[in-house]
């Protein structure tokens, strides 16, 4: 989790889940809020067109 003085709020969560020994898939949820959305010099380094976005990943990992 992540806060500034802009009012920005970042937050991730991920669980990673062994299926056999040697393969691991991790999923992961990243939600952000802009908190200077409305600002004309604001800079977004995402490209969101909105306030709040939501992402994520599934990630799948295989060990040799």
């Amino acid at each position: 989790a992540s806060y500034d003085d802009d009012k920005n709020l970042g937050i991730a969560a991920n669980v990673a889940y062994d299926i056999v020994p040697g393969l691991t898939i991790t999923a992961e949820v990243d939600y952000l809020h802009a908190g200077k959305f409305d600002d004309a010099d604001f800079s977004n380094w995402t490209n969101a067109d909105k306030k709040n976005s939501v992402g994520g990943l599934l990630r799948f990992q295989r060990s040799f």
